[in-house]
């Protein structure tokens, strides 16, 4: 086999991943890791990306250099990640930063990483109109499948899985983001429809637009409906000459999923209506208000002007700049880790800077989107320039989520091979560190020259990914350790220790597993205690000397890992808040409980200053010790 066609295999196989991880990413869920959904899917993206990678640079080895595609998103790209790798090293919480606020791990810098891999792999190694359809049909597949198990779940039809026994129950995670996939593919339906095997033939695109539209109908929100919508008037703008032949047949998702949406807001007498029920009792996810969100970012914004707090901890500044009035919602207990919007959400994790970055990447899909429309005879490139608008839209709307930065990220993809050959600004080019060598054959010297970067990239590659390997498959570990903990921990405490115990060696940085353990610890003392208590049979109780000793064991590292906890991450006011409230457990049998249970609730309080939960556990503590004063003072 000659160079040509190895690299030509090597392209063939880069492909075919990209196709998998256009089907598998919306679908993948497992019940082995902490969350479901997200992590999941992230390390099948992680050794996707990893195996692309090496395949990819082996590819410039064959070819003898390396071959990259240049597109108007390298520059941001490449500045939003500098912004984040600047933003935690200066963060409070760099393992948050770095891995995400566990077990929510989007928006990490790993996770950027990722994303930002995967692009790059993908715009040079798609090389042909055939390559962008199979990726659009796998994308397709994928969201037809996801709608159909989010439906039947909205009817109370569900898989064979315990924790898809829920309505609400989609294989994205969340129905917000399974809207936001389908509004972003809707174009393509609707488009098929109006210019008929194009790109599908008209009957599929009829049956995936009429799926896609009672889905978004049923599940999405209000927002989530005005970006379908649009993509319907979008189409209907850009190809208006051509509805007077197929208007028929695009009007039948578009009357059916009215109709079905109308009927759920439509009482039906002293009847009872199921498709209103449903709406009515669907447990949506509940969505930061903006006005509360633009406070909290604004506030963060303030004090942290030009790199912000770091990715990922949103959930800290919404603890410590959450203005009054949100007490007064319904959700005033709630903690959200996310922000109305994607770009108030970047304005407080990664300040002015990070914003910049992110509004050029907007304004060069925006420029490509409207560049795209003055291509009519292309369907590929005013569909995805569609889809492209309709993403900047959903990004307003709403926060990102892995499924949908994936999805774009490979829209996008392929929206620049439909540019490469029509835009200046998408271009390939080469770059290489030539090497030469003379040697001597038949009494003549001859120069033997050659590019030596595609070796030099390949091994060092190979070492990041060996590195990368070895901590990601003790953080997976770890990870499956702690939902075992989780699981056995109604009935097996014991496992449930042992389990924490060796998730933390894997993971020693993670607060969450060292906050869990500490609970435990405490939950087993107490179990111990309260089991062998005093009673009328045994006014003396049943405690051995051996039992004394395990409970002080075990109240001394449930101190200890609570400590351990808030000294990793002291900005999470839910790790002071377990810290404090076990102090406060054992302030009968401990010397200074209560003034380090004091301490520890002070601190969450400072971390989450609006908290009325807070400020009665320590007017109850202040109440416990007869200072009424202090109690009052707090309590009210």
């Amino acid at each position: 086999m000659n160079r040509s066609a190895l690299a030509n295999l090597l392209n063939s196989v880069i492909n075919t991943i990209l196709i998998l991880v256009a089907f598998v990413t919306p679908l993948l869920f497992l019940p082995f890791t902490t969350e479901f959904f997200e992590a999941p899917k992230l390390i099948f993206l992680s050794i996707a990306v990893g195996l692309m990678l090496i395949l990819w640079v082996l590819s410039w080895v064959v070819q003898g250099k390396v071959l990259i595609t240049r597109t108007p998103l390298d520059i941001p790209f490449l500045l939003l990640l500098v912004v984040m790798i600047v933003s935690t090293f200066f963060s409070e919480v760099k393992f948050v930063s770095i891995l995400g606020n566990f077990p929510r791990l989007h928006g990490s810098v790993v996770s950027w990483v990722l994303y930002i891999l995967l692009y790059f792999a993908a715009v040079s190694n798609i090389k042909d109109d055939r390559q962008v359809r199979n990726l659009l049909y796998a994308l397709l597949s994928s969201a037809l499948a996801v709608s159909i198990v989010s439906v039947l779940s909205y009817f109370n039809y569900y898989l064979p899985l315990a924790f898809t026994k829920s309505p609400n129950f989609t294989p994205t995670g969340n129905s917000a983001s399974t809207t936001a996939l389908l509004v972003l593919l809707l174009p393509i339906t609707i488009i098929s429809i109006i210019r008929p095997n194009k790109f599908l033939p008209s009957s599929i695109g009829i049956v995936l637009a009429l799926v896609f539209g009672l889905t978004i109908g049923l599940l999405g929100s209000l927002t989530i409906q005005l970006g379908a919508i649009l993509a319907l008037v979008l189409g209907l703008l850009v190809y208006k000459p051509d509805l007077k032949t197929t208007l028929p047949a695009l009007l039948i998702p578009v009357v059916v999923t009215i109709l079905a949406v109308a009927v759920s807001f439509m009482p039906m007498g002293n009847r009872p209506n199921p498709l209103m029920d449903k709406r009515v009792n669907y447990p949506r996810e509940i969505q930061l208000p903006f006005s509360t969100s633009w406070k909290i970012s604004a506030s963060a914004f303030r004090d942290n002007p030009f790199i912000g707090t770091g990715p990922s901890t949103y959930l800290y500044n919404f603890t410590r700049y959450k203005p009054v009035e949100f007490n007064s919602t319904p959700y005033w207990t709630a903690r959200f880790d996310s922000a109305f919007n994607e770009y108030l959400q970047i304005l407080g994790t990664l300040g002015i800077l990070g914003l910049l970055a992110f509004l050029l990447f907007s304004l060069n899909i925006l420029n490509l989107a409207f560049s795209g429309f003055k291509q009519r005879s292309d369907i590929l490139a005013v569909t995805l320039s569609i889809s492209s608008i309709l993403f900047i839209l959903l990004l307003l709307v709403h926060t990102s989520s892995l499924v949908l930065i994936v999805a774009m990220l490979l829209l996008l993809a392929a929206f620049m091979h439909v540019n490469k050959y029509k835009s200046q600004k998408v271009e390939e080019f080469t770059i290489g560190i030539k090497a030469q060598k003379l040697t001597e054959n038949f009494n003549t010297n001859t120069i033997v020259a050659g590019d030596i970067l595609p070796l030099i990239i390949f091994a060092l590659l190979i070492i990041g990914l060996f590195y990368s390997a070895w901590n990601g498959v003790n953080l997976v570990r770890a990870d499956m350790l702690h939902r075992q903990a989780l699981n056995a921990a109604s009935t097996r405490g014991l496992d449930t220790y042992n389990s924490l115990v060796e998730a933390e060696k894997l993971a020693p940085l993670n607060d969450l597993y060292r906050i869990d353990l500490a609970q435990t610890n405490f939950a087993l003392a107490n179990s111990i205690a309260v089991s062998k208590a005093p009673n009328e049979a045994s006014p003396g109780g049943y405690l051995t000397d051996q039992d004394k000793v395990n409970i002080r064991t075990l109240l001394s590292q449930a101190i200890q890992e609570g400590r351990a906890a808030v000294t990793l991450n002291p900005r999470n006011a839910a790790n002071w808040e377990v810290l404090g409230s076990i102090y406060r457990n054992i302030s009968g049998v401990a010397e200074n409980a209560l003034q380090f249970s004091l301490d520890s609730y002070g601190r969450a309080v400072a971390n989450d200053p609006l908290n009325p939960l807070l400020r009665l556990s320590v007017g109850g503590v202040y109440y416990s010790v007869r200072n009424y004063d202090l109690a009052v003072r707090f309590f009210t």
